[in-house]
């Protein structure tokens, strides 16, 4: 594996940031660590650039120690690009010398700095801004200028620092695709903290959910969405809702669960008999009865309406169904209904997932 990490930890104080980390990063491989502020995401980011020591454990890049208990390979002895989240470009430089600076450091011959600064500001789509500086340039380049300067030295690993988060709504969008872009040209690993995950979602081969420390769960952006095994990931990717239940029979590979009175079908799941259980179904996942033909097992469930709002392309319903404690339903359809409809909805039974109970923070 080209990086592993085992058992990593970091305290500050008596506070564990970092708690028993393990995790392999395959090369090329764009890897997302996602999760709320404070869960540790940036730590673990300042570990692998060597700009924090860890109490324990080891972090090893293509069979270099970088790092372990009581030893810290300096930064820049690691062969490693950073781009932070305010860009941190020089002002007094324009964008040759800016994407120049670490190819100046490495010593390399004037003609050899040129044709590298000329090579990337083609990979980034900016040929022609040589002697642009900063200041006149947009949010948008100014990221990418960022980008080529961290990977003019030919990094070995690339770290990002929630690159995006300062840009507006639209132009984050447009800057995903761009990135992802240069960083497949370019080949270079790369390990992306946001805790936007959308971006996660459509940028990463593989996400990191750290929740207090802990890897909450790992895995591919379709695992982690459609296969979520704790209530904090089905709550923080995407979004669910989420029932308490129990465990009522399980049979032929089905199980019948009991939600304050109402009672569900989903697959069979492994579960520990006395560990808090919640249902988890996807609000884009439930359909109308009536609407749509049903062909497959699941749950009708009986409820109206008490808030809507407009996506733009769908509507979001709050469903007020019908069970003891009469939990609200999201629910997301094409038409457009009123606030005190009744609705008979269906819940396919594929649809649904049984997930363990967990202290749902969202910070």
């Amino acid at each position: 594996m080209y990086i592993s990490l085992k058992h990593v930890t970091k305290k500050y104080n008596d506070k564990v940031v970092l708690n028993d980390i393990s995790l392999e990063i395959e090369k090329g491989q764009i890897l997302a660590l996602l999760g709320p502020s404070g869960c540790g995401k940036t730590t673990l980011l300042n570990s692998l650039a060597g700009l924090v020591d860890i109490e324990f454990g080891h972090i090893e890049v293509n069979g270099q120690l970088y790092s372990r208990g009581g030893y810290t390979l300096p930064p820049e002895s690691r062969k490693i690009g950073m781009v932070f989240q305010d860009f941190a470009l020089w002002p007094h430089m324009n964008v040759f010398d800016n994407i120049a600076f670490g190819l100046k450091v490495q010593r390399l011959s004037r003609s050899a700095v040129s044709n590298r600064v000329a090579e990337m500001l083609e990979v980034v789509r900016l040929s022609g801004y040589e002697n642009h500086f900063p200041y006149q340039l947009s949010g948008g380049q100014k990221q990418r200028v960022a980008i080529a300067r961290a990977l003019a030295p030919g990094p070995s690993l690339l770290l990002m620092d929630e690159p995006l988060s300062s840009l507006d709504a639209q132009l984050r969008v447009e800057m995903r695709w761009q990135l992802v872009e240069i960083i497949r040209k370019a080949g270079v690993t790369t390990v992306y903290v946001t805790h936007d995950q959308a971006e996660a979602l459509t940028m990463a081969d593989h996400i990191v959910l750290l929740h207090r420390g802990n890897i909450e769960q790992q895995g591919t952006p379709t695992d982690l969405y459609r296969s979520p095994e704790t209530s904090f990931t089905a709550a923080f990717i995407g979004t669910s809702n989420l029932l308490p239940c129990d465990i009522v029979s399980e049979s032929g590979g089905f199980v019948t669960v009991d939600c304050d009175g109402l009672q569900w079908t989903t697959q069979t799941v492994d579960y520990v008999s006395d560990q808090p259980m919640m249902l988890m179904v996807r609000p884009d996942d439930i359909q109308e009865i009536g609407q749509n033909p049903i062909h497959s097992k699941g749950t009708s469930i009986l409820g109206k309406i008490e808030r809507k709002s407009y996506l733009g392309n769908q509507w979001l319903y709050g469903v007020r169904i019908s069970c003891s404690t009469n939990p609200v339903l999201e629910w997301v359809d094409d038409e457009e209904r009123q606030v005190g409809d009744s609705v008979s909805l269906w819940v396919p039974m594929e649809a649904t997932r049984i997930v363990r109970k967990d202290s749902v923070t969202l910070v």
